[in-house]
């Protein structure tokens, strides 16, 4: 461990300095304030995740609330916190409500008795209630839309139904978790006018689990920050990976869904046959069981883990990868690798959910059989071996797939399906 709390004294004193000088270099064109076209609207968010929370939920939400207030917008977010996050984030529209820690996700909170955003929403006089939430915020956001006779939206981010695994060992009990689940998201979005996925796999499985009234309004990023440049050889550097070895990334949460695990056990047949380092950017309950697998296995050496790094260093550690790899099958979207996508890079990913809407294989990246770790380090190696012709070709691609997932492009989307309900 004590490898691991250095390298994360060095990304996070060593980096600050060289990487703000080369952001300032880029000088990245910002869009100017658009004129707004129709109404301005007071949109409120609901939400169980935000800051200093950082998962594809927070990311999605700021992303949108960034967009939707340059077009002239006004949004407010309302969510679980403490006091404490309340005084770090400084923001007059976020509202945090008192909450208690998950325990199987210590770094979530379950807001207790958060109904008193009625009356801040009333006053605030919203026009749209918009949850992203299906615990306690999502409830409040329910009374709160029901109470005011405002239309109300929610995003489904989340596959719950697949999180058997946090109550059940047996595959039997993992089905009647999953079947149970269903039935309780079909009872909770019964009152919504509108249910929004974010791919259209989800929204086929909304539909065929009973839930009404959907459409499909995909989360966006910033392409203009996640785009191919040669700034990851400051991530190399830092990291003493040399110019003759190959770098495969995967960022995110990492929790048993995510299935990090399998990468481990796929990087070891890997170094069989390629020179390579793994980079594990991020944190969470399964960190620490994938330390062990690594140390266990032989290859600890190769892997970095390095927990989450400050958000301006993210675009830089996708640019240091030769190839981003998921094994996670649990995404409605998966806005990581669109991220890596954005930068041009090649991924290989498990053929579960949604990854399939975005990975094309030999087009614009690889797909895989879920858990085979085999297979996943045979797409490993194919991707790492490609001619520097083949490699261009499928970064184009995969950058293309980015941008139809701007956050402009997705921001017009979610307009047109709140006139739906307006």
């Amino acid at each position: 461990m004590s490898r691991m709390s250095t390298l994360e004294k060095r990304l996070h004193l060593r980096t600050i300095s060289p990487l703000k000088k080369v952001l300032a270099r880029l000088k990245l064109r910002r869009s100017s304030k658009p004129k707004v076209k129709g109404r301005r609207m007071k949109i409120a968010f609901f939400t169980d995740t935000y800051l200093p929370n950082v998962d594809g939920v927070v990311n999605s939400i700021l992303s949108y609330r960034k967009e939707l207030e340059r077009r002239g917008h006004h949004v407010s977010v309302f969510t679980s916190g403490t006091k404490n996050d309340e005084e770090e984030n400084e923001d007059a529209e976020v509202f945090y409500f008192d909450s208690v820690r998950f325990p199987p996700y210590p770094q979530y909170k379950i807001a207790l008795f958060p109904f008193g955003s009625r009356q801040i929403v009333k006053e605030q006089g919203i026009q749209i209630v918009h949850s992203h939430a299906i615990a306690s915020m999502g409830l409040a956001a329910v009374a709160t839309a029901k109470t005011l006779n405002l239309p109300l939206v929610g995003t489904f981010h989340t596959m719950a139904p697949r999180a058997g695994f946090l109550v059940a060992k047996d595959e039997i009990g993992k089905s009647i978790f999953s079947a149970l689940t269903w039935q309780a998201i079909k009872q909770f979005y019964k009152p919504y006018d509108l249910v929004l996925a974010p791919t259209e796999t989800i929204q086929k499985m909304l539909n065929e689990n009973g839930v009404a009234h959907t459409g499909v309004a995909p989360n966006g990023i910033d392409t203009q920050r996640f785009f191919p440049n040669h700034n990851g050889h400051l991530v190399r550097e830092m990291m003493g990976i040399g110019e003759n070895e190959h770098v495969v990334l995967t960022a995110g949460r990492i929790s048993e869904e995510k299935n990090v695990d399998v990468l481990v056990k796929a990087a070891k047949i890997v170094l069989a046959k390629e020179n390579a380092k793994f980079i594990v950017q991020g944190d969470g309950p399964a960190r620490t069981k994938c330390i062990k697998l690594a140390r266990k296995l032989g290859i600890s050496d190769h892997f970095f883990f390095t927990g989450f790094v400050k958000d301006f260093e993210v675009p830089f550690f996708y640019n240091a990868c030769d190839v981003f790899a998921t094994a996670s099958t649990f995404e409605t979207q998966g806005l990581s690798l669109l991220e890596a996508m954005g930068c041009g890079r090649i991924s290989v990913g498990a053929d579960a959910l949604a990854i399939p809407e975005l990975i094309k294989p030999g087009k614009n990246g690889f797909l895989f059989q879920p858990f085979n770790e085999e297979e996943m380090a045979d797409r490993l190696v194919e991707a790492l071996r490609l001619s520097s012709k083949e490699r261009k070709r499928i970064s184009r691609a995969a950058r293309q797939t980015a941008l139809k997932y701007s956050i402009k492009n997705s921001t017009d989307v979610l307009l047109k399906q709140y006139k739906r309900v307006l």
